[in-house]
């Protein structure tokens, strides 16, 4: 089992190393207890487990309202591809059987934990750690004649660039401009394992015209930091019409924060709880205001500092280490 992907290294590995505890992956070997991830046979571990606890950390909004069609679609690729046993079901019924049968569950957000709270009566809600990636402070020394917006991500939510490409389009006729884009360059259609596609082509079809202002560089902690270092604002556009994405946490707007970015975002109920709360003027609600605040903090150093100012001052009073840490221990205690 691979424990260096972010999912797993800026969750339970963080809080082991930071504990000294040992992870292992091999389940013939006795255990405290069984951490699931939403990778893990959903039907299987729970028997596996024979009186360990187990906890589920489930990261992802699965348990968001879906089309009925959709869920039964996914529940049973899961089964045919094998990554799922037993017979098919709806997906989200394979998560609400887990839940139901887990000692505790961790999600990242206290809207995700709404949905789970029906499931499990032991729920802790715990965001990644972001400490592998530096605090910079905020610069006006950015001074490029080629100004640059920052976008990361994974492929799956590239599709939400859509919603800025009527201020890219705007934009560009008054200023040397380019969107740029730290991600994978390639992704899959189905499952994340079948059917690959190419993402450059993917952007190039969702921005048309204004795809000629954009770029990718291939997603490295490296990267990203470069690529920051040289950003002007960070954009976190998101079709909110897709539960999934409805229900992310605020990770990738403290990940900018914490790189020393101002940054915009769609008005998702985490973005507009962190932005109400750190005071940040980020949420950008419509086309007309993406271009409006995208154009004011290409311009106006003060404004861009103030977002970014405001963003550093939340991470370290609600998303340091020590908070973190507190709350895994707090799941783990929760089961022994």
């Amino acid at each position: 089992m691979d424990l260096s992907q972010p999912g797993d290294r800026r969750r339970v590995v963080f809080w082991a190393k930071h504990r000294g505890h040992e992870i292992v992956t091999d389940l013939t070997q006795k255990t405290d207890v069984i951490l699931l991830s939403e990778k893990a046979d959903l039907n299987t571990f729970p028997r596996k487990a024979a009186g360990t606890p187990v906890i589920f950390d489930l990261v992802d909004a699965y348990l968001a309202p879906e089309k009925a069609t959709k869920d039964w679609l996914r529940g049973v690729s899961k089964v045919l591809t094998g990554q799922i046993s037993g017979p098919p079901k709806r997906f989200t019924e394979f998560v609400e059987n887990l839940c139901l049968q887990s000692s505790a569950v961790i999600c990242s957000s206290p809207e995700q934990q709404e949905t789970i709270r029906p499931f499990s009566n032991n729920v802790h809600v715990i965001l990644d750690s972001h400490d592998e990636l530096p605090m910079v402070p905020f610069s006006k020394e950015n001074q490029r004649s080629l100004q640059s917006i920052l976008w990361e991500g994974m492929p799956a939510t590239i599709r939400g660039v859509a919603q800025i490409e009527r201020a890219l389009t705007s934009i560009r006729k008054q200023r040397n401009i380019e969107l740029a884009c730290v991600t994978d360059e390639k992704y899959f259609l189905l499952l994340n394992k079948y059917i690959q596609r190419d993402t450059a082509a993917l952007l190039s079809s969702i921005l048309k015209s204004a795809s000629s202002s954009s770029k990718i560089t291939p997603w490295t902690i490296g990267n990203l930091v470069e690529q920051a270092s040289v950003s002007n604002v960070a954009v976190i556009p998101i079709n909110l019409s897709k539960p999934i994405q409805y229900l992310k946490p605020e990770n990738r707007l403290l990940i900018m924060w914490r790189l020393g970015l101002p940054c915009l975002t769609s008005p998702s109920p985490a973005y507009l709880r962190v932005a109400e709360k750190a005071k940040a003027n980020s949420i950008c609600a419509s086309p007309i205001e993406w271009q409006s605040k995208i154009a004011e903090i290409l311009e106006n150093q003060d404004y861009a500092e103030e977002n970014a100012t405001l963003g550093q001052a939340y991470l370290r009073e609600f998303h340091n280490t020590d908070i973190l840490l507190e709350r895994w221990d707090r799941a783990f205690e929760s089961v022994l």
